[in-house]
């Protein structure tokens, strides 16, 4: 799968509205982080007449117990304000703007970034209505490995309680790998690259890897299992099937250990252990179009015959493809997972689209409506718990948020994976959510 993926959709308006937008925006986003007050300690006014050494060692005495408490309070000051300052890493690559002015490949380059900072800021405004207020340090990762592996180790970051981002699986790695403090939250808003990538304790990622989407395959088989079926696994030699595919025996088993299982690689295997006296449960996880459609083509056929009830398990990329050449393939009842829950038709999803569109111009995007999710869901943590509690709460906290839902697994080599996943039902032309 792709690591970063942006489904951007069709904005309202212009290109010439649009990109008057992200000159005003890009101009103003790295000024959005606020200045914590300063307190002070008052002292008395000097005594200009003769005084004893006793008093001036009082007077010493005092000043240095004043100096500390100047300085306790200055600690606990920068303590409370690192609690709630967010810095928020994005690849708005402003170094790379045309010296001549904005042209469309810079606002293009920069779409993904604005449209989750966007997002993100929406939904910090909006929990900050009912608690104190965040500390959002806005900073252009450049998608650059040698900047981000020098800003991890940057005052700023010292001075953050969570950090999200960078986004590009190469940021996160120079970043990750050079951040001082290894119990520093790192949130991977957007690469759904596996976690053993990078190998951090620290690291949360939010897209659910192509391992997620084999294992909530594998649980929708064997919860649709009864007694008397049969699951056959169609291998094929493509890349994507053989990631999509590779422990998908073993996570059905795992859930439900007395199943039938079988394993093909061509048509004719896959026809010849088709059962007649139960359902059949065919798993493919094949992208490339012309095995694709002979399989669509040859199951269609099976499942006419009215001895034959065939059920389609795929994978998540098939929300892509067009399949209207294929009548039938409704009939098949094809499942595949998603990482979204977005239902467009909600209040909630109305409400939030309506105040995009009037604070920013222009309509949503996915990476604007993940960005709300993650401020949502992390802000209400840290308001809950504090940013020192996060990591021992991660895993007991599920959220079913307005783009994705979130249920994270730990594990002490990679740290946090989200493993929740939803499916989609191939009906009236389209894949839609159950």
């Amino acid at each position: 799968m792709t690591s970063v993926q942006n489904h951007q959709q069709q904005l309202s308006g212009n290109k010439k509205l649009r990109k008057s937008y992200f000159i005003y925006a890009v101009s103003l986003l790295l000024g959005v982080s606020a200045c914590a007050p300063k307190s002070t300690v008052l002292r008395a006014p000097s005594n200009t007449g003769q005084v004893s050494s006793a008093d001036t060692n009082a007077a010493k005495v005092a000043e240095e117990k004043a100096a500390a408490e100047e300085k306790a309070a200055s600690e606990k000051e920068k303590k409370i304000a690192a609690e709630r300052s967010i810095a928020l890493l994005l690849p708005f690559q402003l170094d790379n703007i045309n010296a001549l002015g904005v042209q469309e490949n810079d606002v293009k380059r920069s779409a993904l970034a604005l449209d989750f900072y966007q997002g993100f800021q929406l939904g910090l405004q909006e929990i900050s209505k009912n608690s104190k207020p965040y500390k959002l340090k806005v900073i252009d990762s450049k998608d650059n490995a040698y900047f981000n592996s020098t800003l991890a180790t940057s005052e700023e970051i010292e001075q953050s309680g969570i950090i999200v981002g960078p986004v590009y699986p190469i940021e996160i790695k120079a970043f990750g790998n050079n951040l001082i403090n290894k119990d520093k939250l790192i949130i991977n808003p957007l690469a759904a690259s596996p976690a053993s990538e990078f190998g951090l304790q620290n690291l949360v990622t939010i897209t659910p890897s192509i391992k997620s989407h084999t294992n909530g395959i594998a649980k929708r088989v064997a919860n649709d299992f009864m007694t008397g079926d049969i699951i056959i696994i169609y291998n094929t030699p493509d890349n994507d099937s053989r990631q999509f595919l590779n422990g998908m025996l073993s996570a059905i088993k795992e859930q439900k250990p007395n199943v039938n299982i079988i394993s093909v690689s061509t048509l004719a295997q896959l026809n010849e252990k088709l059962s007649q006296t139960g359902s059949n449960l065919v798993v493919s996880g094949t992208t490339d179009k012309t095995q694709l459609n002979n399989l669509i083509s040859n199951l269609s056929r099976k499942n006419a015959e009215s001895f034959y009830s065939i059920k389609l398990y795929g994978h998540p990329l098939w929300d892509r493809f067009d399949f209207s050449n294929h009548s039938n393939f409704y009939s098949l009842h094809p499942i595949i997972t998603t990482e979204s829950n977005f239902k467009a038709w909600t209040n909630t999803a109305r409400n939030f689209r309506e105040s995009y569109r009037q604070k920013f111009g222009v309509l949503p995007s996915d990476q604007s409506y993940k960005g709300y999710d993650v401020a949502v869901y992390f802000g209400k943590l840290i308001d809950r718990y504090g940013v020192n509690n996060l990591k021992s709460k991660l895993t007991g906290e599920s959220y079913n948020g307005l783009f994705n839902t979130y249920k994270f697994e730990y594990h002490d080599n990679w740290g946090f994976t989200n493993e929740a996943v939803n499916y989609k039902e191939y009906m009236h032309g389209t894949f839609q959510l159950q």
